[in-house]
């Protein structure tokens, strides 16, 4: 019986396709495996970040602060425009940074706009009708269900909305009678809804003009050095002048020291900062840890403080912070918050730049 040759070529091909196809699938599952592990420990990394580097942030705050402080020591004690030479305390204080990492130091004039909170009824009419063009009868709503919103009381005002009118909605809910803690806060408010943010809820391009003219955290006066160009342009239409003619006559310094005495009178603008946010962004790797601090200058505090370190009393007792404990030592800022992992909104660049041609990289005269 002659020999027959049988020939395996198909089953093996067949194994062949079988073997690479499950490689592939386990080097599919590896890889997803490791993209995963690695955004763990990326996730993780941000909430247990070293020692050393939150310390060295810390201190880098520190380091802004004390420019800052010295800075305007020079100047009676007084802060008008980043131009004296606090914006990099970095150089100033020739901080060196250890190989690998970057540091990155913001100051903000949280004190530049203008204070929605304490904003009188006439002035905010003014900037609804004549900044955002809105009609008489749209303006007195919107400021009316603002007046309504944040005043102590459940009286509701003729074009206004209180708790009567919230409860109303689903989900239902009162009226909050306390100043705004956060401009988002805006749609929750009738009409204001309607003019500020999108179908979605979101801040529409209205929202982003009002965000650069008015806070809910200054509650003083603001501080037209840093002010944006809308700011000036109502602080002009409220006391009749050009603004366009406001920073004329500086001689030696880009920045007013005074009020022009064609804006004197008004309580609503000044020319010193009142309130700061320093902002640490430390990376090592490509995930930055960032603290950030909103602090209020508090240069004459040291008069009567006793000038001790915090737990250096006698009795040696733990410090918790408070504002007490800071006012103990003579502490030269008001620190009102500390937060990590956040950090203030942009700003608009200060009209000021405008006015006199100086570039927003300028950071010292």
């Amino acid at each position: 019986m002659p020999y027959r040759e049988h020939s395996s070529g198909p089953k093996q091909g067949s194994v062949l396709i079988a073997v690479l196809a499950i490689v592939l699938l386990l080097s599919f599952i590896v890889t997803r495996f490791i993209d995963e592990a690695v955004e763990d420990l990326e996730y993780g990394a941000i909430f247990n970040e070293p020692a050393d580097v939150r310390s060295f942030s810390y201190s880098m705050l520190e380091v802004a602060l004390a420019t800052i402080h010295e800075v305007a020591l020079i100047d009676d004690g007084k802060l008008f425009a980043p131009e004296q030479g606090w914006a990099d305390p970095i150089n100033y204080a020739g901080i060196s940074i250890p190989n690998g990492w970057e540091l990155e130091i913001q100051i903000q004039d949280e004190s530049n706009k203008l204070p929605i909170n304490t904003m009188d009824e006439a002035l905010l009419n003014q900037m609804l009708e004549e900044i955002f063009d809105f009609d008489f009868g749209t303006a007195r709503e919107l400021s009316s269900t603002l007046l309504d919103w944040i005043d102590p009381d459940e009286s509701r005002r003729l074009n206004g909305a209180e708790s009567e009118d919230y409860l109303r909605r689903k989900p239902a809910y009162r009226a909050a009678n306390n100043p705004l803690q956060s401009l988002e806060e805006l749609r929750l408010l009738d009409i204001w809804e309607d003019e500020f943010f999108d179908d979605n809820g979101l801040p529409n391009e209205l929202f982003a003009k009002l965000d650069s003219m008015i806070s809910v955290i200054n509650a003083g006066a603001a501080n037209i050095n840093s002010s944006s160009q809308s700011v000036l342009e109502l602080i002009a239409l409220q006391g009749g002048f050009d603004e366009d003619r406001l920073f004329d006559g500086l001689d030696d310094l880009p920045y007013l020291e005074q009020m022009p005495g064609s804006v004197n009178g008004s309580a609503s603008v000044g020319v010193e900062v009142s309130l700061l946010r320093i902002t640490v962004s430390l990376w090592r790797g490509q995930a930055p840890f960032i603290v950030s601090a909103l602090v209020e200058p508090n240069f004459n505090s040291g008069e009567g403080g006793s000038g001790s370190a915090p737990g250096g009393d006698s009795d040696d007792a733990p410090k918790t912070g408070a504002v007490s404990e800071q006012e103990a030592i003579g502490y030269p800022f008001k620190i009102l918050q500390v937060s990590e992992y956040t950090q203030g909104r942009p700003s608009s660049p200060p009209a000021r730049y405008s006015a006199l041609d100086i570039g927003e990289e300028s950071d010292s005269f």
